[in-house]
C-alpha cells in the first residue's frame, strides 16, 4: 500500500504543470567570487558558509571505507584527498582571492559523486597563477598562563596542468570545556560527602604536513596525496580535598597519536557518456596513552593503552551520463586491523582486565549502484542501494569470528515547484559500523571507571524518513528538515560478566526511535534597512526513545542531545575594510546511562565575538574573544550500589569546570593568485 501511494505521488508530480521559473533552474548553480565580495571573506570557508541553502557537513574520518567518510564539499571538482583532514581545515587553507567561483551542485547533476548528499559545494580556484599560497600566525591567551599558538602555511605551484599543493602547520589547542573549578560529592539528600578544589586543564599539540600532486596521465587525471600528523594530548589534574579531611592527589593523562595516510586516485572519461575513477588509500595510526593518579599518602594507580590500527582501501566507480538518466555503479573493498593492549595497576599491583589484549581484523566489501532520473526540469528521482558484507575475526584474550551482511537501499525525490523553492523527500536505510575499540577493555583512573570489551556487539541499523524544504531569497535562504529514524539494535550500555565481576560495556539494548527537527537560516538584513548586517542561525531539536534494560522504563538514547543551536550576527563595512560579528551558542546537555551510574554533561550558553580588518586584498587581521560568558562545563554522575534499577543511589558527584574567557589574534598573508 505504501509503495503504491509513493508511485501515485511521483506520477502526479511528474505530470504536474511546470512553471517557467522552475524549468530555468539548473542542477549546477555558479556563484562567482563577486557574489561574496559584500562579506569580505578571507578564505573559501567564509565563502561556503554564505551559500544559500547550503550547510557544511563534515564526513566521518572514523568510518572505515570511503562511502560516508567524505563530506559535501569538492575542490576543483574533486573531494579532498585525505580522510584525516576536516573540510573546515581544507577550506580555511584556500585564500578567498584564489577562488574563481563556487558551484552549488544539486542531486541530478551529471558527473558528480554525490555520496548521498542532496547538495554539494564545488570550490573552483583560479587558473593561470604559477605560484600562490598563504601564511598564517595566530595566538590565543587563556587564563592561568595557557596559550594556543599556531603557525601554518600553504603553497600551490602550477605548471600547465601539473599542480603541487603543500601544507604544514604546528599548533596547540586548549580544550575550553575543561579548566578549573570543583568536584564535590553529595548524598542523595544533598548532604556533602566530599568537597574538592579541582583542576583539569587539557589541550593538544599538533604538527602536520601534507602534499597533493595532480597531473594528466594516460588520457585522464591522476592525483597522489600524502599526510603525516603527530598529536600529543595532555591533561594535568589537581585534586585538593578540603572536607571532610584535607588530602591532595594529582593526576595526568597523556596520549600520543601518530597518523599517516597515502592515496592514489585516477579518473578518465570514456567517450561522451562514460567515465570511471579508481581510488586507493592506506592509513596507519599508532596510539600510546597513559593515565596516572597519585595520593598524598604515596598510593597511586596507573593505566596504559597502546594500539596500532590500519586501513587499506580500494574503490572503483563507473558512471554513465545520459540526457535524462545517470547511472553510477562501483565496488569497494577494505582490510581493517586493530591491535590493542590495555593494563591497569593499583598501588603497583597489576589488575586483570577482561579482553585487555585483542587483535581485531575486518575484511569488508561493498557493491553499490545509483540511478538518477530527471523526469522533468523540476523533478529528479534518485534511487540506489548498497550491499555490504564483512568477515570479522578477533584473537587474543577473547576470540570471535562472525560474518555480517546488509542491504542499504535509498530513495531521494527532489521537487522544485518554482524558482527559489525545493522539496526533498528521503527514505533510506543506514547500518552503523562496529567500533573496534568497543571490543577492547579500557580503564580510567582519573575518571574512576572501567569499560569492558564486548565481543558480542552488533552494529545498529535504522530506517530514516525525511522531508526537507529549502526556500531561497535575495542573498539568503531558509532550510527546514523533519526526520524520523526507526533504530534497531541500539548501541548503548550493557553489563558484561567476567571473572566473577560485572563490568559496564558497550552493547545492544533493543529497538528505539529518534525524531529530529532541523532549521538553518541565512538572512541578509539589507532589505530591512540594516545594510551590511547578516543573521545566520542553526537549530536542531531531537527526541529519542529506547527502553532502559536496567529499569524497564523509556528514556533517550545515550549521547543524544535534546537541543543544539547557535545564532550569529555579522556586520560588513567594505568601505572601511572592516567586518565584525558576534555568535551566541545555546546551552547543550546530554546523558549516558551506564549499568551502575548515570553521567549527565551540560555546557552553558556562550558568546563569541570577532573583529576583522583587511588593509588590502592580501592581508587579514582578525581579533577574537571566545567564551566571553565564562560558561561552565557541568558533569553530574549518579552512582548506584549495584545495577541501576535494583540498587539505591550511593552518592552524586558534581564537577564544575571553567576555562574562562580568552582572546586571540590571527594574521594572514596571501600571495600569488
Amino acid at each position: 500500500m505504501r509503495a503504491q501511494a509513493c508511485a501515485l505521488f511521483i506520477a502526479a508530480l511528474a505530470s504536474a504543470p511546470l512553471t517557467a521559473q522552475a524549468a530555468g533552474e539548473a542542477a549546477v548553480t555558479p556563484y562567482p567570487a563577486d557574489y561574496f565580495a559584500r562579506s569580505q571573506p578571507a578564505t573559501a570557508f567564509d565563502m561556503v558558509r554564505l551559500l544559500p541553502g547550503f550547510r557544511l557537513q563534515e564526513g566521518d574520518a572514523e568510518l572505515r571505507g570511503y562511502s560516508g567518510a567524505a563530506g559535501n564539499v569538492l575542490v576543483d571538482g574533486q573531494r579532498p584527498a585525505s580522510k584525516q583532514e576536516t573540510l573546515e581545515d581544507v577550506l580555511k587553507r584556500i585564500p578567498a582571492e584564489t577562488v574563481e567561483r563556487i558551484e552549488l551542485v544539486r542531486s541530478g547533476a551529471g558527473g558528480y559523486d554525490m555520496q548521498g548528499y542532496p547538495l554539494l559545494a564545488n570550490v573552483i580556484r583560479r587558473k593561470g597563477a604559477r605560484m600562490q599560497g598563504r601564511l598564517e600566525l595566530e595566538d590565543a591567551a587563556f587564563q592561568h598562563d595557557y596559550s594556543a599558538p599556531r603557525v601554518a602555511g600553504e603553497l600551490t605551484y602550477a605548471k600547465g596542468d601539473r599542480v603541487l599543493d603543500l601544507a604544514a602547520a604546528l599548533y596547540r589547542t586548549i580544550d575550553d570545556e575543561h579548566g578549573f573549578g570543583s568536584r564535590n560529592r553529595y548524598l542523595a539528600d544533598g548532604t556533602p560527602l566530599r568537597l574538592t578544589e579541582y583542576a583539569q586543564p587539557e589541550g593538544e599539540t599538533t604538527g602536520e604536513m601534507s602534499a597533493v600532486y595532480r597531473q594528466p596521465a594516460w588520457g585522464g587525471k591522476m592525483r597522489l596525496n600524502g599526510l603525516i600528523k603527530d598529536t600529543r594530548m595532555f591533561a594535568d589534574i589537581g585534586n585538593v580535598i578540603v572536607f571532610p579531611e584535607a588530602e591532595v592527589s594529582i593526576g595526568k593523562e597523556r596520549r600520543h597519536t601518530r597518523a599517516s595516510e597515502y592515496g592514489l586516485q585516477y579518473e578518465r572519461s570514456l567517450g561522451q557518456r562514460y567515465a570511471f575513477d579508481v581510488l586507493a588509500i592506506r592509513r596507519d595510526t599508532r596510539i600510546d596513552a597513559m593515565e596516572a593518579s597519585y595520593d598524598s599518602d604515596g598510593g597511586g594507580d596507573l593505566t596504559r593503552e597502546d594500539s596500532q590500527a590500519s586501513e587499506t582501501l580500494a574503490r572503483g566507480v563507473l558512471r554513465r551520463q545520459g540526457d535524462a538518466w545517470t547511472l553510477e555503479t562501483g565496488i569497494e573493498g577494505a582490510i581493517n586491523v586493530l591491535d590493542s593492549h590495555a593494563a591497569l595497576e593499583e598501588d603497583g599491583a597489576p589488575v586483570a582486565l577482561p579482553a585487555a589484549n585483542v587483535r581485531v581484523e575486518e575484511q569488508r566489501a561493498e557493491a553499490f549502484v545509483t540511478a538518477t532520473w530527471r523526469m522533468r526540469p523540476s523533478l529528479t528521482l534518485e534511487a540506489g542501494g548498497r550491499m555490504e558484507g564483512s568477515e570479522l575475526t578477533q584473537a587474543g584474550d577473547s576470540t570471535l569470528s562472525k560474518s555480517l551482511s546488509f542491504f542499504k537501499p535509498r530513495l531521494l525525490l527532489n521537487w522544485r515547484p518554482k524558482a527559489g523553492d525545493e522539496w526533498r523527500f528521503l527514505y533510506e536505510r543506514e547500518v552503523g559500523q562496529l567500533d573496534f575499540s568497543d571490543f577492547v577493555s579500557s580503564a580510567s583512573v582519573t575518571g574512576g571507571n572501567i569499560t569492558a570489551g564486548n565481543k558480542d556487539l552488533e552494529p545498529d541499523s535504522l530506517w530514516r524518513s525525511e522531508v526537507a524544504w529549502e526556500h531561497r531569497f535575495a542573498g539568503g535562504s531558509l532550510v527546514v528538515a523533519v526526520r524520523h529514524e526507526a533504530v534497531s539494535d541500539v548501541v548503548d550500555h550493557v553489563p558484561v560478566f567476567a571473572g566473577g565481576q560485572v563490568y559496564d560495556a558497550v552493547g545492544n539494548i533493543g529497538d528505539g526511535e529518534r525524531d529530529e527537527l532541523e532549521a538553518n537560516l541565512n538572512l541578509p538584513l539589507d532589505a530591512w534597512g540594516a545594510k551590511g548586517f547578516t543573521v545566520q542561525a542553526n537549530l536542531t531539536l531531537r527526541r529519542s526513545r529506547v527502553t532502559d534494560p536496567a529499569t524497564g522504563l523509556s528514556r533517550h538514547i545515550s549521547g543524544d542531545a535534546p537541543r543544539e543551536g547557535d545564532i550569529g550576527l555579522t556586520h560588513d563595512l567594505p568601505d572601511r575594510h572592516l567586518r565584525w560579528g558576534v555568535n551566541y551558542v545555546l546551552a547543550e546537555a546530554e546523558a549516558n546511562f551506564a549499568i551502575d551510574e548515570i553521567e549527565a554533561d551540560s555546557l552553558g550558553d556562550r558568546i563569541d565575538a570577532f573583529i576583522e580588518y583587511k588593509p588590502s586584498a592580501l592581508w587579514t587581521v582578525r581579533v577574537y574573544g571566545k567564551n566571553l560568558t565564562n560558561s561552565a562545563a557541568l558533569r553530574t554522575r549518579t552512582f548506584y550500589t549495584g545495577l541501576r534499577g535494583t540498587g539505591d543511589i550511593t552518592y552524586l558527584e558534581r564537577r564544575v569546570l571553567k576555562s574562562g574567557p580568552y582572546v586571540g589574534i590571527r594574521l594572514q598573508r596571501s600571495f600569488g593568485g
